[in-house]
């Protein structure tokens, strides 16, 4: 081999070495990206945060719209209202409104605005509807038992397993809980409170009675109650009980249709339609 070969040939190899070198740098870079464990602390940052918070107005893709009734349970009606009045207190010119000194003043002033709040006792003919009284989607057999799974879990150490307000909370001094069935807390192996008061006469609340309604000055017994009040105090909470936003908004449906199942099993005297009590009575069931 002429050394004008030799030289080409050591050329040749010592490009295809930079090459090779220059290819595998460029790997390993690609392949060892700076990673910080979730919460770790980073100096890129002037807040130090390596997890950066969204950016104001991002939208989840699977997000409900605030005015779903499956998110919120509140009427479009009700969400119509609060537009209005926030559009009137954005609008810099827009008249303010005097709601008078009196205590009816204010307290009819408060009712007007205090939205999703259970101000307005839906079953007045003519009264404003503030949640709504039907499901947002079809329950079936399925929705049922999960909602019976989720309830089990979630709320039958307060309420009992068969809504009664019995469950193991109260025993141990916590607040009493409000049962699902009757103004006076009817319900099957139900025992009566420590000095509990008959709410069947005049006392405005009771463990059969929504509290939260009463605060409004209404009396409605938990079978009256809109499906959609259910849904805001297992989203909220209320009083002693804790809020349940963790809970998929589908699931917290399922527990209101769970209850009302309960409410259906032991709160009627009502015979079944004929359709039914034929395919009861073609199952075995009839006496």
């Amino acid at each position: 081999m002429t050394a004008r070969a030799t030289n080409k040939a050591r050329l040749l190899a010592l490009g295809l070495l930079v090459t090779v070198a220059a290819g595998a740098g460029c790997r390993q870079r690609m392949a060892d990206q700076p990673y910080y464990r979730p919460l770790d602390p980073t100096t890129f940052y002037e807040d130090h945060r390596s997890n950066r918070p969204l950016e104001r107005g991002t939208i989840n893709r699977g997000q409900y719209l605030e005015n779903d009734p499956i998110a919120t349970g509140l009427t479009q009606e009700e969400w119509e209202r609060y537009y209005k009045y926030a559009a009137e207190v954005a609008d810099a010119k827009a008249p303010k409104v005097d709601y008078g000194h009196t205590a009816e003043e204010l307290a009819k002033a408060n009712k007007e605005f205090a939205f999703g709040a259970p101000r307005y006792d839906q079953r007045v003919q003519g009264a404003k509807k503030v949640y709504v009284e039907q499901f947002p989607f079809r329950i079936t057999q399925d929705d049922l038992k999960r909602g019976q799974d989720r309830f089990t879990i979630y709320c039958a150490v307060c309420h009992g397993p068969y809504g009664n307000g019995q469950g193991k909370i109260w025993e141990r001094g916590y607040l009493i809980p409000t049962s699902f069935h009757g103004p006076i807390g009817e319900g099957p192996n139900r025992k009566a409170y420590p000095g509990e008061v008959d709410t069947s006469k005049d006392n405005p609340q009771g463990v059969g009675v929504s509290r939260g309604f009463s605060i409004w000055g209404h009396r409605v017994p938990m079978q009256d109650v809109p499906v959609g009040y259910y849904f805001e105090v297992i989203t909220r909470g209320y009083a002693g009980m804790p809020n349940y936003t963790y809970i998929a908004p589908e699931d917290r449906w399922r527990i209101v249709a769970y209850i009302r199942a309960l409410q259906l099993s032991v709160g009627t005297n009502q015979p079944l339609p004929a359709d039914l009590q034929k395919k009861l009575d073609d199952a075995g069931g009839k006496k």
